[in-house]
């Protein structure tokens, strides 16, 4: 499967991304001035710093007193004061820069132009023919050797003349040089992050050479380029790294590079695929496929398309070893992205992975427990819930950094202050558990779900009804309206709390179960789960969002955080027909007001119609995603004031959902087609993963099934259900299971 293009990208939302969860770059395709923008994921704006706010401990009671007294507005005002970070802001991801390359002897207009990107290989290309000579350049960024690598060759009479040079638009404070490579270095300000690129010529049958700042190659059929970072966050010498790294390569040679990369690349990406459509279009370019899809046409190969991109973005930007995808993944050009580029803990970062298990990735998932487990250290998040809480455990807010810092960030009053972000994402722990069996995995970050349990079991406080309840708190990012007219964000104790609670506090006890954990926590946490709120009703048949039936500010709102129990929450089901109608309505009234105008909370909204299998509204909004929230490089796009910007979320969220439209899997369940859309009637999916560490395999015709391949790489018990069909399995490890479309044994 490939992305494909008859022009070079123009804007940034255009080009390609390659990626290798450490380095990434966006390649444009330009013949005569080639632009490779870079990143490097540890390239961050300045030091760690200590925003803890001196004044939140004492001032928290109070704040907790004005809400049960229903004085909002005054526990908001004090909250702005006392329990924002100081200062406001935690650091923001950055570029690297730029690696330029100027054929300037090329003649223009070329021919026969290309650009395309290998999904099955990992691999970027741009092909043309100038002069009656046939030019290909051949990129990919190597994780086994952590380099961008760019082959370049010249096929005919013409031959390669160019120049190389490696910028940035700040914060560069040396350029260097040897015979055969160049490189930039500096920090991205008051002795910050101090970072090194560098590139270097390798197997080249024409001149190399180095004048001032550029690097340059003349009279060439062929030749390799080879470009590696290192940051002081990784390592004492940045240039030391990358000059090793680059002479590494070189004694290897480029096909050695190559072969190790596609190995590589092709151990996680193969163990899964999804085929829809009869792949008649893939004749036609990638843009003008997406622009047809926004002027109506229905592109199931598209789709397929799409999907098989999400899981690429994940594996290019977050692999064991590496920094957890951010906002944009990796891939940024600016000094100050939009929120920063950080990791955004209230939804962003768990949409981010998503995908990991259903889709055959999880070891992708590693960076976000090792994000996790800095975030529970004596210097950030324990901290926090130390001196700013009084609390044991840890604590972080809606945003992190490079650092891990866990105060809150902004001073943004329906989001800042809002304890659950870190809880949400230590619901991944024993997520990552239920898909993989991986009990070493489990050992090692229990710890982690340990401590944010115990953060709670101090935090909860028990309301006026008996309910153990979090206060203060906010439904991010949503705004109520009390029946005097006031408007209000901080809350006591909003329905997403207790359901991301009721996730946490099951996760931790399923854990302590599974390696024999039992004490005086686990047994206080099994109580204060059974006091928790339970999911409410509203007179209006919807599910509340808060503690009473308050009307919403903007009730088109992009965050829909009551529904987290019916995705990526399993709490509520058909077997809980009340909520189930309730969560229906929820979203049908959300979305009559305009709800899911961003890429991200469009994809949630994908998913939530799976889980409500509707799959004809699933796929009509992923239709919609497709539209209104995607670049021509099929990367998701976000709204924003002057225009709309990248946010990688849209992509993996949509990743995940369309899985959820194939199989929903519960660790006792697995419902197959559950949304299957009548534009993919006939289709085929290798390699799902189920709860339980089960592959899944499936064939289907006219909307129907015609075979399943179960495959249990532990034993496994579910119940397995297709339609009205139902049938119990029981599986060793290492046994497989096939069934044709009525659950029969074949």
């Amino acid at each position: 499967m490939e992305l494909w293009y008859r022009q070079p990208a123009r804007v940034w939302e255009e080009a390609l991304p390659c990626g290798n969860g450490r380095l990434g770059c966006m390649v444009f395709g330009h013949p005569t001035e080639e632009r490779v923008q870079l990143n490097e994921e540890s390239v961050w704006s300045g030091p760690p710093m200590d925003r803890l706010n001196p004044d939140s401990k004492a001032a928290l009671p109070q704040v907790r007193r004005l809400l049960r007294e229903g004085h909002v507005h005054q526990a908001e005002q004090l909250a702005l004061q006392a329990l924002s970070g100081t200062p406001e802001n935690a650091r923001a991801y950055q570029t690297l820069g730029d690696w330029f390359l100027d054929f300037a002897d090329l003649e223009e207009p070329v021919e026969q132009y290309r650009r395309a990107l290998d999904l099955d290989r990992g691999v970027q290309t741009v092909s043309f023919v100038s002069g009656g000579t046939a030019y290909t350049r051949e990129i990919f960024c190597s994780a086994p050797d952590n380099v961008i690598a760019l082959r370049l060759k010249a096929e005919g009479e013409g031959r390669l003349h160019f120049r190389c040079r490696l910028t940035r638009p700040a914060g560069l404070d040396k350029v260097g040089r040897d015979k055969a490579a160049i490189w930039m270095e500096g920090s991205t300000g008051n002795g910050a992050v101090t970072y090194c690129a560098m590139l270097t010529a390798a197997e080249c049958d024409g001149r190399v050479g180095v004048t001032g700042e550029f690097l340059t190659v003349e009279d060439a059929a062929t030749a390799v380029l080879y470009l590696t970072a290192a940051t002081g966050f990784r390592t004492p010498d940045p240039r030391a790294a990358c000059a090793g790294t680059l002479a590494g390569v070189r004694e290897k040679g480029f096909g050695k590079v190559e072969a190790d990369h596609i190995a590589d690349y092709r151990k996680f990406y193969d163990t899964m695929h999804l085929h829809l459509g009869d792949g008649s279009r893939d004749a036609i370019p990638t843009d003008e496929r997406r622009q047809a899809c926004a002027d109506g046409a229905c592109d199931p190969g598209l789709e397929a398309l799409y999907f098989a991109y999400g899981r690429y973005l994940l594996l290019c930007s977050s692999r064991p070893g590496s920094l957890p995808a951010n906002l944009q993944g990796i891939w940024n050009e600016e000094l100050t992205p939009p929120w920063g580029a950080r990791f955004t803990i209230n939804i962003n970062i768990e949409m981010n992975y998503w995908p990991a298990g259903p889709c055959g990735l999880g070891p992708c998932e590693q960076p976000l427990f090792d994000l996790l487990a800095r975030l529970d250290a004596d210097d950030t998040g324990r901290r926090m819930a130390r001196e700013m809480y009084g609390c044991r455990g840890f604590v972080a807010h809606h945003n992190t950094d490079l650092y891990a810092d866990a105060a809150p960030q902004d001073q943004y009053i329906p989001a800042s202050y809002w304890v659950m972000g870190a809880a949400w994402a230590c619901t991944h722990i024993w997520r990552h558990y239920a898909y993989t069996r991986d009990r070493a995995m489990l050992e090692r970050y229990y710890f982690i779900l340990e401590d944010s349990a115990r953060f709670f079991a101090d935090f909860l406080e028990t309301d006026e009804e008996g309910y153990a309840v979090t206060n203060p708190s906010v439904s991010p990012e949503n705004t109520y309206i009390l029946p005097d007219g006031t408007h209000g964000c901080m809350c006591i104790g909003p329905t997403m709390d207790n359901q991301i609670l009721r996730d946490l506090f099951d996760g931790f006890l399923k854990a302590s179960r599974t390696l024999g954990r039992d004490n005086d926590l686990t047994r206080q946490i099994a109580g204060l789960r059974d006091r928790l709120r339970p999911t409410q009703i509203g007179p209006d048949g919807r599910l509340l969002e808060w503690r009473r039936p308050w009307d919403e500010a903007e009730p088109g709102h992009r965050h829909i955080s009551h529904l987290y129990g019916l995705y990526p929450g399993q709490e509520i089901t058909p077997d809980t027909p009340d909520t189930f109608a309730a969560a229906r309505k929820t979203l049908e009234t959300r979305l009559s007001y305009g709800g899911g105008h961003t890429g991200w909370s469009r994809a949630w909204i994908i998913g939530l119609w799976a889980r409500l299998r509707d799959g004809e509204k699933a796929h009509e909004n992923l239709q919609v995603l497709l539209k209104n929230s995607t670049f021509p490089n099929l990367m998701d796009s976000h709204p924003r004031r002057d225009g709309a910007t990248f946010q990688i979320d849209g992509n993996f969220g949509a990743t995940a959902a369309m899985a959820e439209m194939l199989v929903y899997s519960a660790e006792d369940k697995a419902v197959l087609l559950p949304a299957l859309p009548a534009a993919w009637a006939d289709g085929r999916v290798d390699g799902l993963r189920l709860r339980g560490n089960a592959g899944l395999s499936m064939t289907w015709q006219a909307g129907t099934l015609q075979q399943a391949v179960l495959t249990a790489d532990s034993p496994l018990h579910l119940t397995l259900c297709c339609r009205d069909k139902t049938r119990t399995v029981e599986l060793a490890a290492g046994q497989t299971l096939r069934l044709n479309g009525e659950l029969e044994t074949l």
